[in-house]
């Protein structure tokens, strides 16, 4: 993996868009994770639409009913690949439609193809009276997991009962 991160830096300075430093947590991501990384730094597409007020339905339940929702402020939708959004709401529903969870972030990349995204800058993940939040967040629909990779802080309105034994 140090070598992968080794190398993308290379092409970094070589083809001049090396201007952002590495995070500490860089070397505890897929070659996946990284790619998406990669995309957000790289710019839009000149040739994606920019959207305002985007609300866009990126899963589906078997029942047919929305399983997950981008919103956005603003965005850069291309006709293929990577959604590119600013001040983005994801939308986590039930199969029944009630909202199950939100993700809060300023900025993310989103890739259709393989439903994973990158997010940077502040994100906040809110869940069944827990909230947490951090800085920069890769998160998969597919498998409904996210991972905060900086500054992470949780919060919880209630005493959740047994939580030690999560760690063990």
């Amino acid at each position: 993996m140090r070598l992968l991160l080794a190398w993308t830096l290379l092409v970094l300075l070589a083809t001049g868009r090396a201007n952002c430093a590495v995070p500490a947590w860089a070397d505890a991501v897929s070659t996946n994770e990284l790619a998406l990384i990669d995309a957000w730094h790289a710019g839009p597409d000149p040739k994606a639409m920019p959207v305002e007020n985007l609300a866009l339905p990126i899963a589906h339940h078997p029942n047919g009913r929305t399983r997950a929702q981008i919103r956005a402020a603003r965005a850069f939708v291309p006709t293929e690949g990577y959604i590119r959004a600013h001040d983005v709401v994801v939308e986590m529903y039930a199969s029944d439609g009630r909202l199950e969870a939100v993700f809060i972030a300023e900025n993310c990349i989103y890739d259709r193809e393989s439903g994973g995204g990158y997010c940077e800058g502040k994100v906040r993940i809110e869940r069944q009276g827990v909230r947490v939040t951090g800085v920069d967040m890769i998160w998969q629909s597919q498998a409904e997991s996210a991972r905060i990779m900086s500054q992470a802080e949780v919060r919880s309105e209630r005493f959740i009962r047994n939580m030690g034994a999560l760690f063990k």
